[in-house]
């Protein structure tokens, strides 16, 4: 969301900057700049909108995996008796136990609710 505001910002600040000299640019310009302009804060929109659902999918997966469900991730069976939760790499590890999935690291992104 703050990156969000930032960029509307950048914009809000560009576009008065641009009304400023408005004699140096001709309409066909403005047409263009502005259309960039409105392109830009739809890409924008669109990627802070798939990071918000992925992050909400994250979520609920993570909640589900620490409240001893199983998850099925890649084909794989994750669950809290076999597997650790790494946050750094927000990925799934096998416990040393584990000897079966030894070396495999499963991203969260992969996972669904069972």
């Amino acid at each position: 969301m703050i990156q969000g505001l930032i960029f509307i910002t950048i914009v809000a600040i560009l576009g008065a900057i641009f009304y400023a000299k408005s004699e140096a640019l001709s309409r066909k310009s403005k047409l263009i700049v502005f259309l960039l302009i409105g392109h830009l804060i739809g890409f924008g929109w669109l990627y802070e909108f798939n990071n918000a659902n992925q992050r909400e999918h994250n979520r609920e997966v993570l909640s589900a995996f620490k409240q001893g469900k199983t998850l099925t991730c890649k084909e794989v069976e994750v669950n809290h008796k076999s597997f650790i939760y790494v946050s750094g790499t927000l990925s799934f590890m096998p416990h040393e136990t584990n000897q079966e999935h030894k070396g495999l690291v499963i991203d969260i992104a992969t996972c669904k609710l069972k």
